[in-house]
């Protein structure tokens, strides 16, 4: 009788575990199906991506799933425009994450920065990433370059900002306390005078490291190596430098170069939006003229400044290409509100096409206009 009941206990034992296992097969079964349903999603997304561009290359459709990274130097409006980002990403589709650097460096180890580059390449698009971190040039670890952006604000007028940020804080979180704020009653002015220790020139070098990247000599200050790095990658590895004064102008030129709408009406947004204008800091000093003529003084800021107008000239120079009947200028405001279809004409056209497209191919070419 003993055995008999250990027996039927021991078969119910392994009818349970044989339910149990039943069950996980269903669950993994359903999984592994939903996972072919998206991939089969995917596939016939991009066999429409072929069709439409009758092209077998399907690079076109993934570009318009980007990777933005925007490693923002601080006190450069950097709040306010994350905070568009944020708005927009669910009307505009993507994702928004922030990288909180650990010990709040601005260097990542080798490894980290492998790391970062796989993560983020690897990691769902389209996506916007922000961080307070040097440039990381991905293409050195073999991989494509994302769509890098970046604000710049003139260097004494970011340093000032900062200095008082320490003590009074802003109007973003004005509760909260800042390590500075026993030293609340020494103005700017008075710290030069002294030679305090968060108001020396060197803590200029900001923004040409950040646009240098990770290399030893982009955060020596006073180095002619980094100035040049900074600006080649302006020029080479950056989709888009613009200044914080035009922030309204950089929201519309992102409009425009990044692919797949991820920035559609920022710049309306950013205009009407009562977060256009975040981390005011909340008391600043105005700086004598003596104080500013000992900065303009520094090899530092003469370096900064150096990059920092580079940069305003440039941007100045993209946007009268792009919008030419709108005068720009450093009132941090649009002169005016351009929609996407008011946008000029291509200013080139094909000509002297060989070999010349079929009777079907160009049959259509008329009914797609149509």
């Amino acid at each position: 009788m003993f055995f008999r009941v250990r027996h039927q206990k021991m078969v119910h034992v392994y009818l349970l575990v044989l339910v149990i296992l039943g069950i996980l097969v269903v669950l993994g079964a359903m999984i592994a199906y939903h996972a072919l349903l998206r991939e089969q999603h995917f596939q016939i997304q991009v066999a429409v991506a072929k069709l439409a561009s009758g092209d077998s290359n399907y690079q076109r459709f993934e570009e318009q799933k980007p990777l933005v990274i925007y490693n923002r130097v601080p006190k450069t409006g950097s709040t306010s425009f994350v905070n568009v980002a944020y708005d927009l990403h669910s009307y505009n589709a993507f994702r928004v994450l922030h990288v909180n650097v650990t010990g709040n460096s601005h260097l990542l180890s080798i490894y980290d920065q492998f790391r970062f580059i796989d993560n983020t390449t690897r990691w769902m698009r389209p996506a916007f990433y922000h961080g307070h971190f040097a440039y990381i040039d991905f293409e050195r670890y073999g991989y494509k370059k994302p769509y890098y952006v970046q604000l710049l604000r003139k260097p004494l007028d970011r340093l000032v900002s900062y200095y008082y940020f320490l003590r009074y804080g802003d109007d973003y979180r004005p509760h909260l306390v800042r390590k500075k704020h026993m030293d609340s009653s020494t103005t700017f002015d008075e710290c030069v005078e002294r030679g305090g220790s968060d108001c020396q020139a060197n803590l200029l070098w900001l923004q040409i490291p950040f646009l240098c990247g990770q290399s030893a000599d982009c955060w020596i200050p006073g180095s002619e190596w980094a100035l040049r790095q900074a600006k080649r990658n302006v020029l080479e590895k950056y989709t888009l430098v613009g200044v914080t004064e035009q922030m309204g102008e950089y929201l519309q030129m992102l409009e425009l170069v990044i692919p797949g709408g991820m920035f559609r009406n920022a710049s309306e947004h950013f205009k009407h939006s009562s977060k256009s204008h975040l981390r005011k800091t909340a008391k600043k000093y105005p700086v004598s003229r003596k104080t500013i003529q000992k900065f303009h003084e520094s090899t530092v800021w003469q370096m900064e400044n150096e990059l920092y107008a580079f940069v305003a000239r440039e941007f100045a120079f993209a946007y009268a290409k792009q919008f030419p009947n709108i005068s720009s200028g450093h009132s941090g405001t649009m002169k005016k509100h351009l929609k996407i279809s008011a946008i000029p004409p291509p200013s080139f056209r094909y000509e002297k096409i060989y070999p010349k497209p079929s009777n079907q191919q160009k049959k259509k070419k008329n009914t797609a206009r149509v």
